[in-house]
């Protein structure tokens, strides 16, 4: 039993020491991203990303991650204006390589800050957060990879967890090795 339930364990954790010999030893990226409130069930269609990450070892990196979603909703007067800013830290393991295109799965922590504006008012609350992810990086030319990655961020307020998954499309630059 315990041999069965190691097994893939071993094997990812080997798949990801080769697949990460080339890795970069810094990487700064920005780009677009893309969320969805799944308890209001609103789209946040203009948002932001930055990341920077540093090789801890050959196939983990630290990473500090900052970004923004906005939302404006589209009714008469002086229309509801929401937003959402995160700042997060965590591991990310790469995890294979095949040709151009490399596998990473993170698990970030830290805080995301809303605030609603109505008629003028805003109102914001801090909160925890963790946001579990994966994503692919795509070669592009030495040291410039283009990333699309998907998230899902849990933001506990109140007690209670509010959900919200992010796609990210972002452009990678690699610093050293």
């Amino acid at each position: 039993m315990r041999i069965s339930l190691m097994l893939p364990v071993l094997l990812a954790l080997s798949a990801a020491r080769l697949a990460a010999q080339d890795a970069p030893r810094f990487e700064v990226a920005a780009g677009y991203a893309f969320l969805h409130d799944q308890d209001s069930s609103y789209n946040f269609p203009g948002g932001w990303t930055v990341s920077a990450a540093a090789g801890v070892t050959r196939w983990l990196d630290a990473v500090a991650e900052g970004g923004a979603s906005y939302k404006t909703l589209s009714i008469p007067g002086d229309a509801p204006k929401f937003s959402v800013y995160d700042l997060m830290g965590g591991p990310r393991a790469r995890l294979a390589r095949a040709g151009r295109f490399s596998f990473l799965a993170q698990v970030l922590f830290g805080v995301a800050r809303a605030t609603t504006t109505v008629v003028g008012v805003s109102e914001t609350a801090t909160d925890f957060a963790y946001q579990p992810g994966g994503g692919i990086d795509i070669a592009i030319a030495p040291h410039l990879n283009a990333r699309l990655a998907g998230d899902y961020r849990v933001i506990r307020v109140a007690g209670q967890n509010s959900k919200e998954s992010r796609f990210v499309t972002a452009a990678v630059l690699g610093i050293g090795k």
